[in-house]
């Protein structure tokens, strides 16, 4: 919490301590306590004002919000279906009831809210994405991909509306247009680093090798925590050389996977260099937790290479 907003708290309280009567006052503090992450205070405090205010659609919404933002989903449910019900117009509502089914996992009751919130605020970019988010998990693409693609439209910053957009596409072979819009997403989110391991992929699977590793290197140029992409660039790489080189670079910035080391024994074994490869499979070893191999079939290869 920064001071500045210590003193704005602080003032809020001290003005309540002057006038502990205005409404405006204790609804400004209740908000302001759960923007500080002070949830049962904030409770307190709505909950007080309900007492005053019972039909108060805003206030019952926003004691929804304390209870929401402790994992309590039913009883958040509950209070925001009910301030829906006594401001059926108000879109914010309606979505936070749809958010709350769909986080609850009632997929159909929630489909048909975030569509009551669509019919209510049309621009609502969110409620696009998540229909299509929900269509996609019940692999209706066509669906789907009707609704990323709004979501996009009203919200083109949205990075991922454009990836699952993207993925939908592939999903459903339309390889060329995922390509587009997985090229479109990097230029806006640069930092994207699934987006370009699914460049790559892409690139792989139709052929472009050459760019496919330009693809899979820009993806833990990004994300150098990404193991599985250089386990990847070590398989496609045209020489033992290269596949040392990547593997060793994955290590600078994960020295201790377990993984890694096992793939560089791999590398060792196939270049006949018997001392590297033993090791690294000893530093696979004693790094077992992040090995996908099991371990006792790496302390079975180091016992074959000593015996």
């Amino acid at each position: 919490m920064t001071e500045k907003q210590k003193l704005t708290l602080d003032e809020i309280e001290n003005e309540l301590g002057k006038n502990p009567q205005n409404i405006k006052l204790r609804i400004l503090y209740a908000e302001a306590l759960i923007e500080e992450g002070f949830l049962l205070d904030a409770q307190d405090e709505y909950k007080d004002l309900i007492k005053a205010f019972p039909e108060d659609p805003e206030i019952i919404f926003n004691l929804g919000v304390t209870y929401e933002k402790q994992g309590k989903f039913d009883k958040a449910l509950s209070l925001y279906e009910k301030a829906a019900d006594l401001a059926p117009e108000d879109p914010d509502f309606r979505y936070n009831v749809a958010f709350m089914l769909d986080k609850k996992g009632e997929t159909q009751k929630a489909l048909q809210e975030y569509k009551k919130t669509i019919k209510l605020n049309p621009e609502d970019a969110n409620a696009h994405f998540n229909i299509g988010y929900l269509y996609a998990q019940n692999n209706q693409s066509d669906l789907a991909l009707e609704y990323f693609k709004k979501a996009k439209e009203l919200n083109p910053e949205d990075i991922y509306a454009r990836f699952d957009l993207a993925f939908e596409y592939k999903k459903t072979g339309e390889i060329d247009k995922a390509l587009d819009e997985y090229l479109d997403l990097v230029k806006v989110c640069p930092s994207y680093s699934w987006a370009y391991f699914n460049i790559a992929c892409i690139l792989h699977e139709t052929g472009d090798k050459k760019r496919a590793i330009e693809y899979f290197h820009k993806t833990v140029e990004v994300n150098p925590k990404d193991i599985e992409t250089f386990k990847i660039l070590s398989d496609i790489s045209p020489t033992k050389t290269k596949a040392l080189e990547y593997l060793k670079e994955g290590l600078k910035h994960n020295s201790k996977n377990g993984e890694l080391h096992y793939y560089l024994s791999k590398i060792y074994k196939k270049m006949g260099q018997l001392e590297k490869q033993l090791h690294h499979l000893k530093k696979a070893l004693e790094n077992e937790d992040t090995l996908f191999v099991n371990p006792l079939l790496v302390a079975k290869e180091i016992r074959t290479c000593t015996g």
